[in-house]
């Protein structure tokens, strides 16, 4: 079962990216509208379709490569090897479990070295995106797997002692202890986080920043701070941000986006980050994921505690001597995980219709702030010619994996609003 939920949602994904591919080329033999040679060249859509088919290709090695790996640990048997291992350790029942979690992990992990290396020094690179050093990107890697094992650690704990204390029930609390970890860390994450990777400094220009205070004082905005990130070090990506809650709230831009827009266009971008406050998005998409959070962790605890999967596993002896704790749980969670992205195709669509749909919220709530629809036009278009963002996406792949709307969509929204 675990293996034909991973190979339905590898080839789920990959019918997906190739339907979006195929849709770009087909939409640019046809000839551009009006409304997109007047904004993009044909030089740039070529390099827009370049780009975007070998992303699109990188991402059917990415996938196979993950989904192989994690089909050989179980059909190889990898994944039973590692928990008698762990069971023979003279350690607490849940270290056992938390070593069999971090060795399967840290597997995956060092699998997508290959493709991550690719991404950053071949791909990016030859469209002009990467600036990153090896050193800075060993540097990443290195904070990255500390942090994140750090922080799965914690999690893991929480659930193994949930587990042994409340039986069937462990899932409410696990619950309870994802929504408050999701919490924690938009409060921390700002200043705890994010500075270990980037570094971040008051917006520099100083006339900006007095115009993005007295736009956050005329929409009562509770704002913190407006910083810009050091994002060219690794990027020639634009992007803007908000983030944090309460003393850490902020507004970031990449430092790449404040050298080459202009001051009205990001005061558009500005007003869009406030529309997200001031709608409340942001406490909305947290309680939606909760509810989906639990609907999973409910359905994991009614799974996971039976014995067929560890005897398909290989692990029934084990799973019959010492029962669900120690390097059984690891195991457990390990394949709960693994089949979180899979499963999350169910939920999805309504969480990207969802995130569209406050996308198109903010824009307009920043035409009330700030309302010449030229300035927002143009750091969305400005936003998408230098990130090389696909014009014509498939409606379908839109809907699975499009947070955002597609620009044209984006651009027609606005032209609608301030007709």
């Amino acid at each position: 079962m675990i293996i034909s939920i991973l190979v339905f949602g590898y080839l789920i994904s990959s019918l997906l990216s190739g339907l979006n591919l195929s849709h770009l080329k087909a939409c640019i033999r046809k000839g551009l509208p009006p409304e997109v040679s007047d904004l993009f060249d044909e030089q740039k859509i070529a390099q827009i379709a370049r780009y975007t088919a070998d992303k699109t290709k990188l991402g059917y090695w990415s996938e196979f490569l993950s989904t192989a790996v994690v089909i050989f640990l179980f059909m190889g048997g990898i994944v039973p090897r590692i928990a008698l291992w762990a069971d023979g350790l003279r350690i607490a029942p849940l270290l056992q479990g938390l070593a069999v979690m971090l060795v399967l992990l840290l597997i995956g992990y060092l699998s997508g070295i290959p493709v991550s290396l690719y991404s950053d020094f071949k791909l990016e690179k030859k469209y002009g995106f990467s600036t990153i050093t090896p050193k800075t990107w060993i540097g990443d890697q290195i904070k990255s797997l500390l942090v994140s094992g750090i922080l799965m650690g914690l999690l893991f704990s929480g659930f193994y002692l949930f587990i042994n204390w409340l039986g069937m029930w462990w899932w409410l609390a696990a619950w309870g202890l994802v929504v408050a970890f999701s919490l924690l860390m938009i409060f921390i994450a700002p200043v705890l986080l994010m500075p270990l990777f980037n570094k971040f400094v008051p917006l520099e220009d100083h006339e900006l920043r007095d115009k993005i205070l007295g736009m956050a004082k005329k929409a009562e905005f509770p704002l913190a701070g407006v910083y810009q990130m050091d994002a060219s070090k690794r990027s020639t990506h634009d992007n803007a941000f908000f983030t944090g809650m309460g003393k850490t709230r902020r507004i970031v831009f990449y430092d790449t986006m404040v050298k080459n827009y202009s001051h009205q266009e990001l005061l558009s971008v500005m007003g869009h980050e406030i529309g997200h406050w001031k709608e409340k998005h942001v406490f909305k998409l947290i309680f939606t994921v909760s509810v989906f959070s639990g609907i999973l962790l409910f359905l994991a605890s009614r799974i996971l505690a039976h014995p067929w999967i560890y005897q398909a596993i290989g692990l029934g002896d084990l799973f019959g001597r010492i029962g669900f704790s120690g390097p059984i749980i690891g195991v457990a969670l390990y394949v709960a995980a693994i089949l979180f992205e899979p499963l999350n195709l169910a939920f999805s669509p309504f969480m990207n219709w969802m995130s569209r749909r406050y996308e198109y919220q903010s824009d307009a709530y920043s035409l009330k702030l700030n309302p010449s629809a030229t300035d927002m036009k143009g750091a969305l278009i400005k936003l998408s010619q230098k990130n090389l963002n696909n014009l014509f996406p498939h409606p379908l792949y839109v809907i699975f994996h499009y947070t955002h709307p597609p620009l044209l969509a984006r651009l027609k929204a606005i032209d609608d609003l301030t007709k």
